[in-house]
């Protein structure tokens, strides 16, 4: 009797594991009403499944759903408090909902899970950008940085957040920093172009927009750049998510 419940008990978990890897692919092709059907479906056999409730939630965010989508992933944390994912899409959904002070919350809570996800950390200090709590911002791309401080792109966010500031001589100096590591990047010279021309040195400011244009021609510098934008950082979150589902539930896609 014994092995026969645990016969069954193993089935219950490799359908539940078929059904979650369908809703990935359906996921991953933008089916998400067919993904929904096949996650409620792994739902019925196992209303307890953490990760059935964090892919409901990523579904439903990407519906435009985001109320739906808050209580999946409430549902998720609830059952898995130590999910960094759940805790991450949450902070992407009140961001999205310009929620900042919650997203800023839920983001750190991500943080706390993965301290050593660099990624989570640069979320988090746009988090706190938007909340205007830039002392905070700023130790968290230190914090990055004390790994990383060949990091163009950090560079380049510190850049941005003390422009933003009015500090027009440390936006300027991590600029630089981030070219010297990176120099067609076309982001950080864009930015070094704009101090430039608020600090009144014109000549100087064309070169750089001069550069920049011929950095844009490339396709694939410019592609590099755009996913490294701040606006875009906690967007990512939702694809970063979605892909680690299809290495756990689809290895061979």
């Amino acid at each position: 009797m014994a092995g026969q419940e645990a016969s069954s008990g193993s089935q219950l978990l490799s359908d539940v594991d078929v059904l979650l890897k369908n809703a990935v692919a359906f996921e991953k092709n933008g089916k998400y009403e067919s993904a929904l059907m096949s996650i409620e479906k792994a739902l019925s056999l196992n209303e307890n499944c953490a990760d059935a409730w964090l892919m409901k939630g990523v579904v439903l965010s990407k519906s435009g759903k985001c109320e739906e989508s808050l209580r999946c992933l409430d549902r998720c944390v609830a059952l898995n408090p130590n999910c960094a994912d759940a805790w991450c899409l949450k902070a992407a959904t009140f961001s999205t909902l310009n929620l900042n002070d919650k997203a800023a919350d839920c983001m750190s809570k991500a943080v706390n899970l993965d301290p050593g996800n660099e990624e989570l950390r640069c979320n988090l200090a746009v988090s706190y950008q938007k909340l205007k709590r830039f002392d905070d911002a700023l130790k968290c791309y230190e914090e990055i940085l004390k790994k990383k401080p060949d990091d163009a792109r950090i560079h380049y966010h510190v850049g941005i957040m003390f422009g933003n500031l009015g500090n027009y001589a440390n936006a300027l100096d991590s600029f630089e920093k981030a070219l010297r590591l990176r120099p067609d990047f076309t982001y950080a010279l864009i930015g070094k172009g704009v101090i430039l021309a608020k600090l009144g040195r014109i000549d100087e400011a064309k070169q750089c927009a001069k550069k920049a244009l011929e950095t844009k021609n490339d396709p694939e510098t410019a592609k590099a750049d755009e996913s490294n934008t701040v606006n875009d950082s906690i967007r990512k979150e939702y694809a970063d998510v979605s892909r680690r589902f299809r290495k756990s539930f689809s290895p061979d896609l």
